[in-house]
């Protein structure tokens, strides 16, 4: 008996939801939510996250990848459509929405006549977190976002585009306020 791929498709992405759902459990102290194409997902070992979780990857090459020892107060939200990277040691608070789409292209007149929900999606580009970066508590990373390391965002900060390493940053968007030099860290 022949399955068509599209059943066979199905069992795998089922299958494979099953295995990532196992593996998390362990490592997430809350309920784990997963979504869309869980191919594109890399989460290193000692990942954990003291809350819930829910990562979402909505196209055939979005990637989420979570480097080593990135711990978050939960909920953590990630999802993708194109690439969302955290590096090595990276803290997250409560409630930390990371992002790299939005429900149609902005420049685009014609979305406002559609239901945001029927909108496609659509990235500016990727997010990229550098190693021992520190997010605070209800903060938004929208795309395109790249954060230098250890750099720090304050508590509400919503952030998007080029943050450069080792600076202090707040608010709603997010502006620098104190540069920290580190004999330790590498520029980037």
């Amino acid at each position: 008996m022949n399955l068509p791929a599209k059943v066979i498709r199905k069992i795998h992405q089922r299958l494979l939801w099953l295995r990532w759902w196992w593996w998390l459990r362990g490592r997430v102290s809350g309920r784990v939510k997963l979504r869309g194409n869980l191919r594109g997902l890399s989460i290193a070992a000692s990942f954990h996250c003291d809350g819930d979780l829910w990562l979402g990857i909505y196209s055939d090459a979005g990637r989420i990848d979570i480097g080593p020892d990135v711990r978050a107060s939960g909920p953590l939200v990630i999802t993708a459509i194109d690439e969302v990277t955290l590096g090595t040691g990276v803290l997250l608070g409560p409630n930390v929405m990371i992002t790299d789409h939005y429900h149609g292209d902005p420049k685009n007149a014609g979305i406002f006549d559609v239901a945001p929900s029927r909108r496609p999606l659509f990235t500016r580009g990727p997010i990229r977190v550098g190693d021992f970066v520190q997010i605070g508590a209800n903060a938004s990373v929208l795309s395109p976002a790249r954060i230098g390391a250890a750099a720090i965002l304050g508590a509400n900060s919503v952030v998007s585009g080029e943050l450069h390493a080792r600076t202090i940053y707040a608010g709603a968007p997010a502006r620098p306020l104190k540069t920290k030099s580190s004999p330790l860290l590498k520029d980037e």
